[in-house]
C-alpha cells in the first residue's frame, strides 16, 4: 500500500498519491447544469480528505448530450466561470482537478435534453425505456468539435487534465459496438474514426494531459475485444497518459456499471487483465476499490497502477489520508448498496449517503450554549443523531433499549446479496465509539431513566414497531415479524411460509427463506413487489427469485382471512383459497414507535428521529439524524 500512497507522475502531472476520486454523478447541479455551493462543498471535503486527483463527474460536451436533468455541462456560455470554483476549491485541498468530457448518446435523458437521443445507428437504451435515432456526419462532426471546445474550456476553467469517456455504453464506445454501429459509411467501416477524430480534436486545442476511460463487454465477444484493443492502442498513439478502466453498460448492464455489492469480482479482474495486457499504459482500476485487502492483491498482482475510488470517497472522504496513516479501521466503509448515492441521483435529490449524511454540506457551525443531549435509540437515525450533537460541542449519551446497537441496520447484511451492508454498519458504531460517546446497552428511555439523567434535550429515535394487519384467523395461525426474524434470528417449526407483504422486508426474507430450505410465497397487495427498493438492487433480487422454484409470489392479492387448513385470498380473478402454511411471517411495513406523552414534563425539548418519526430507509434515517442533531 506504500506505493499507492507516495507521491506519483501520471504523465506530466505530479501527484501526491495514486488515490484518484472516480467521477461519481452528484446532481447537485441546477436545471441547466450550472455549478452549485453544494458542488464546492462535496469537492472541497474530498480534496482535504487526501486524493491525489480528483476527477470531476461527468460534464456534457453538448446540450443533446446530458444523461440526467441535473448533471453539469461545459457548454454553457458561463461553464468556464462555474467550473473554475470547482477547480480552485480542489486546489485549495491539496489535489489535482480532472474533467470528464463525456457525450451520453442513445443513454442521453430526453428529460434533460427535450429532444430524442441520438447513437450511430437508431437503438434503444432498454434501461430507460427509451429509442436513440441516427445521427448524420454533419452532426458527428459537431460533436468532435464539441469535444474539442470543451477541452479548451477546460483548460481555461484551470484544470489539469482530461478524461476522455470511452466506455459504459456512452456514444464514443457506441461506435465500436455492432449492435450500436451498423453504419454503411466511413463511421461503420471504421469504427475507430469517430475516437480517432475525437483524440484529434481534443488534442489540437488543449495541453493538458488525458485518460481515456474504458470498460470490456461483459459478454464473450471477439469483435467487442477486438476493438477494445484497438482502441486502447490508439489512445496511446494519441498521447492519452493512463487508461482508466471500469465495467458495466449504462443501458443493458447498470448493476455492472454501478458495481453493485452483490456482484462476484471475477469479471472485473478479468478486464483488468484483458486491458493489461493490451496496452504499457498505467491502469487506473475503479469498481469496489474500497477495500485494501483487494487492492493490496491487485497490486501484488500488477493489475493496477492506481485505484479510483467513487462511493468509498462519498462515504468517507478522508479515506486517503487514513491509508497514508495504516488506520483502515477508522474508515467509513462504503457497502455498495446505491440507496444514497445512486437512488437519490435518480430522483434528483443530489448525491448522499447511508452512513455520512454530511455530503455535500457545509460544516455545521458549532452550538452557542452546551446541552447535555440525551439519544433514545441507537439504531442508524440515533447514531447519526448521537454524532451531529458531539461535533457541536454537547454532552451526548446513548441509551439503547436492546443488547446490540445498530438498530434495523442490523438486519441488512443478513438478506441475500448484502453481505457488504456489515461494513458500513460496523464501521459507523466504531466512529461512535472513537469520538467515546457512550452507549449504554439494555437501557430503555423511561420517565425514572429521564428524573435520573436529567437531559436538557431528548433525541427521540427509539425506532419502530411492526404493524400487524388486522386480518380475521390471523391470530390463530403461528407468526413471526419481520423484526423478530431478522434481529432475532427465530424461525419457527415447518417448512412452508406465508410472507404477508412483498415490499423490500419481505422479498429478501422470502428469498432468505428460500435459501434455507423453506417454501414461501409472497403476497403483495400491489401490482409489483418491491417498489420501495433502490433500482438496481431491486432488478438483482426480482431476478434471483423469479429463477428460484421455492418463491411464489403473487401480485395484487390480499389475504381475507385465515380459516382451519385454509388461507382465503381476494384477487383480481376473485376469491381463491390456499392450503394452510407452517407459519406466517409479518412484513407489512413498520409503525413509528412514539414518544410517551409524559416525557414532555421531564425533558425541556425533545425531537424526533428516524423511524420514530417516519419509517423510512437506512439513508432517510442517517439524514434525517444528523438535521436533528446538529439543529442547536
Amino acid at each position: 500500500m506504500n506505493r499507492l500512497t507516495s507521491p506519483w507522475t501520471l504523465g506530466p502531472l505530479g501527484l501526491r498519491n495514486r488515490l484518484v476520486m472516480a467521477p461519481v454523478k452528484t446532481a447537485y447541479g441546477t436545471a441547466e447544469g450550472a455549478v452549485t455551493d453544494r458542488h464546492l462543498h462535496f469537492y472541497r471535503s474530498v480534496a482535504e480528505g487526501g486524493v491525489g486527483l480528483i476527477i470531476l463527474e461527468p460534464v456534457s460536451v453538448t446540450a443533446d448530450g446530458r444523461e440526467h436533468p441535473k448533471q453539469l455541462a461545459i457548454h454553457r456560455p458561463d461553464s468556464v466561470e462555474a467550473l473554475a470554483r470547482i477547480a480552485a476549491v480542489i486546489h485549495e485541498g491539496g489535489a489535482k482537478a480532472c474533467l470528464d468530457l463525456n457525450h451520453a448518446g442513445r443513454a442521453a435523458n430526453p428529460n434533460a435534453t427535450g429532444v430524442a437521443p441520438v447513437a450511430p445507428s437508431p437503438a434503444p437504451c432498454p434501461a430507460k425505456g427509451t429509442a436513440a435515432r441516427a445521427l448524420d456526419v454533419a452532426e458527428i462532426a459537431a460533436i468532435v468539435a464539441a469535444f474539442g471546445e470543451a477541452a479548451r474550456r477546460a483548460e481555461a476553467a484551470g484544470f489539469d487534465a482530461l478524461e476522455i469517456q470511452a466506455g459504459h455504453g456512452y456514444l464514443l464506445q457506441q461506435f465500436l459496438l455492432p449492435e450500436t454501429n451498423r453504419r454503411e459509411d466511413g463511421y461503420g467501416r471504421d469504427p475507430l474514426r469517430f475516437a480517432s477524430e475525437l483524440f484529434a480534436a481534443v488534442r489540437a486545442v488543449s495541453r493538458l494531459p488525458f485518460l481515456v476511460r474504458v470498460t470490456r463487454s461483459l459478454a464473450a465477444d471477439a469483435v467487442a475485444d477486438e476493438r477494445l484493443q484497438a482502441l486502447v492502442a490508439l489512445a496511446e498513439a494519441a498521447g492519452a497518459v493512463a487508461i482508466h478502466v471500469g465495467m458495466g453498460d449504462s443501458c443493458t448492464a447498470p448493476p455492472w456499471y454501478y458495481h453493485h455489492g452483490s456482484l462476484p469480482e471475477a469479471p472485473q479482474e478479468a478486464a483488468l487483465r484483458f486491458v493489461r495486457a493490451a496496452s504499457r499504459l498505467p491502469l487506473v482500476a475503479a469498481g469496489r476499490m474500497g477495500d485494501p485487502e483487494r487492492v493490496r492483491r491487485l497490486l501484488e498482482q500488477g493489475l493496477l497502477d492506481a485505484v479510483a475510488l467513487g462511493r468509498p470517497l462519498v462515504a468517507d472522504p478522508f479515506l486517503p489520508a487514513k491509508w497514508q496513516q495504516g488506520a483502515y479501521d477508522d474508515v467509513l466503509a462504503c457497502g455498495y448498496c446505491l440507496q444514497g448515492c445512486l437512488g437519490n441521483v435518480a430522483r434528483g435529490e443530489g448525491l448522499s449517503c447511508i452512513v455520512n449524511p454530511t455530503v455535500g454540506r457545509p460544516p455545521a457551525a458549532p452550538a452557542v450554549k452546551k446541552r447535555r443531549v440525551l439519544v433514545a435509540g441507537a439504531g442508524p437515525a440515533g447514531l447519526a443523531a448521537a454524532l451531529a450533537a458531539w461535533k457541536q460541542g454537547h454532552g451526548v449519551i446513548v441509551a439503547e433499549a436492546g443488547s446490540e446497537p445498530g438498530g434495523n441496520f442490523r438486519a441488512a447484511p443478513l438478506s441475500p446479496g448484502k453481505s457488504t451492508m456489515e461494513r458500513p454498519l460496523r464501521s459507523l458504531l466504531r466512529l461512535v465509539e472513537r469520538q467515546r460517546i457512550p452507549i449504554m446497552r439494555n437501557q430503555p428511555v423511561d420517565e425514572a431513566f429521564l428524573t435520573r439523567i436529567h437531559p436538557d434535550l431528548l433525541i427521540w429515535a427509539a425506532g419502530s414497531v411492526q404493524h400487524v394487519p388486522p386480518v380475521p384467523g390471523l391470530e390463530s395461525v403461528a407468526t413471526l415479524t419481520s423484526l423478530e426474524f431478522y434481529l432475532d434470528g427465530k424461525r419457527l417449526p415447518g417448512k412452508t411460509v406465508l410472507v404477508l407483504g412483498g415490499g423490500m422486508v419481505g422479498v429478501e426474507a422470502a428469498e432468505t427463506l428460500a435459501l434455507e430450505g423453506y417454501k414461501a410465497t409472497i403476497v403483495e397487495m400491489l401490482p409489483e413487489p418491491a417498489r420501495d427498493m433502490e433500482k438496481v438492487s431491486r432488478t438483482l433480487t426480482l431476478k434471483r427469485l423469479e429463477e428460484n422454484p421455492s418463491v411464489t409470489t403473487l401480485l395484487s392479492t390480499t389475504v381475507t382471512r385465515f380459516e382451519r387448513g385454509a388461507v382465503v385470498l381476494n384477487t383480481e380473478a376473485g376469491e381463491r383459497r390456499l392450503p394452510a402454511f407452517d407459519w406466517v411471517l409479518i412484513a407489512t411495513g413498520l409503525r413509528s414507535r412514539p414518544v410517551p406523552e409524559s416525557f414532555s414534563a421531564l425533558v425541556p425539548e425533545i425531537r424526533v428521529a428516524g423511524d420514530a418519526r417516519q419509517p423510512r430507509d437506512i439513508e432517510a434515517a442517517t439524514r434525517d439524524g444528523y438535521e436533528v442533531g446538529s439543529g442547536g
